[in-house]
């Protein structure tokens, strides 16, 4: 394996020595981030298809259920915290 020499500036190096693991070398950690930045959205597009309507539609109600009831509790924290806010 050949070794090129780069020069990069202080604060990309600082960043580079935060994101390497202990056992990990500089060409690892860019490798890494090289791989994370190519990866495709679109890899799993389609991977509901096979599930049945009714499925999906429990799903999705289970999740605004969720976001209304989360919203009710903040707003009654708020509430008790600030009094009502208008």
């Amino acid at each position: 394996m050949t070794s090129k020499m780069i020069s990069i500036r202080e604060d990309i190096y600082e960043d580079l020595k935060r994101l390497k693991d202990p056992d990990e070398s500089f060409s690892e950690v860019i490798e890494r981030l090289i791989a994370r930045s190519k990866k495709d959205p679109l890899n799993n597009y389609g991977i509901f298809n096979d599930v049945a309507k009714k499925v999906m539609d429990d799903f999705e109600k289970s999740i605004i259920d969720t976001k209304n009831e989360d919203a009710k509790i903040s707003k009654k924290m708020i509430t008790g915290i600030y009094g009502d806010i208008k």
